[in-house]
């Protein structure tokens, strides 16, 4: 997974976790049905804000966000 040091700050950008637009490490998490071949489309979060759970049966990483 790959890292930037600060987020793109462009438009309305929060992180979809913590809500803010603190200039902190984020990572870009791809968004589900918005494959395209090799490209999808993605969300910057917080890396610091993301606490995922693996689910060994279903292979399953996830974080519940609320």
């Amino acid at each position: 997974m790959k890292t930037f040091k600060t987020p793109n700050l462009s438009g309305k950008w929060r992180c979809p976790i913590c809500k803010t637009r603190e200039k902190k490490e984020v990572v870009l998490v791809g968004i589900v049905g918005t494959r395209d071949g090799h490209n999808i489309e993605a969300e910057q979060i917080h890396l610091d804000c993301i606490d995922l759970l693996y689910d060994k049966s279903m292979g399953l990483l996830y974080q519940k966000v609320k």
